[in-house]
C-alpha cells in the first residue's frame, strides 16, 4: 500500500545531491574567507525548504511546458517548450543559460566515447564469432536433442 509519505518522497529530490550542490555553492562563494572554505552553513530546515521550492518550481515548469507541447500537438516536451514555459512564467532571464547548458550537453553526447558492445570487447574477428556461435548452437542442439543409441 502506497502511503502519503511515500508519494511525497517520490515527488522529492535526493537530499544528498541537494546538500552536495549547497556545499559546492557555499565553498565557491565564501563570505569573507579567502581560503575556499565556507563561513556559512545551511540549516537542515532551510535545505528541506529549498527542496520543496525546487520540486514546486519543476512541477510548475513541467506543467506549463506540457500545455505548450499539447498546443503544438506534440507528445514529447522539447527544449523549446521549456524555454517558452520559462518565458511565459516570467523566468525569461534563465533562457540564455539554459540554451548554453543544453548546447553543451548535446556537444558532450556527440563527442563522448561510444561504449563497446560485448562483441566488440571480445576482440574476436567476425569469422571467429560465427564459428563460436555455430559451436554453441551445436552443443545446445546436442544437449536438448540427444541422439538415441540406435540412431546416427
Amino acid at each position: 500500500m502506497v502511503t502519503y509519505a511515500d508519494e511525497e518522497q517520490a515527488k522529492s529530490l535526493p537530499t544528498a545531491t541537494v546538500q552536495k550542490i549547497i556545499n559546492e555553492v557555499l565553498a565557491a562563494n565564501p563570505l569573507g574567507a579567502g581560503d575556499g572554505q565556507a563561513n556559512m552553513t545551511f540549516a537542515k530546515e532551510a535545505r528541506d525548504l529549498l527542496i520543496e521550492c525546487c520540486v514546486e518550481f519543476i512541477s510548475m515548469l513541467s506543467s506549463e511546458a506540457n500545455e505548450i507541447a499539447e498546443k503544438d500537438s506534440k507528445k514529447t516536451i522539447a527544449c523549446e517548450h521549456i524555454t517558452k514555459a520559462l518565458q511565459d512564467l516570467g523566468f525569461g532571464e534563465y533562457v540564455p543559460e539554459l540554451l548554453h547548458v543544453a548546447d553543451s550537453f548535446k556537444t558532450s553526447q556527440v563527442t563522448r566515447e561510444k561504449k563497446q558492445s560485448k562483441i566488440e570487447q571480445s576482440g574476436m574477428t567476425n569469422e571467429e564469432l560465427i564459428r563460436a556461435q555455430e559451436e554453441l548452437f551445436k552443443s545446445a542442439g546436442e544437449k536438448y536433442n540427444p541422439v538415441s543409441p540406435g540412431e546416427g
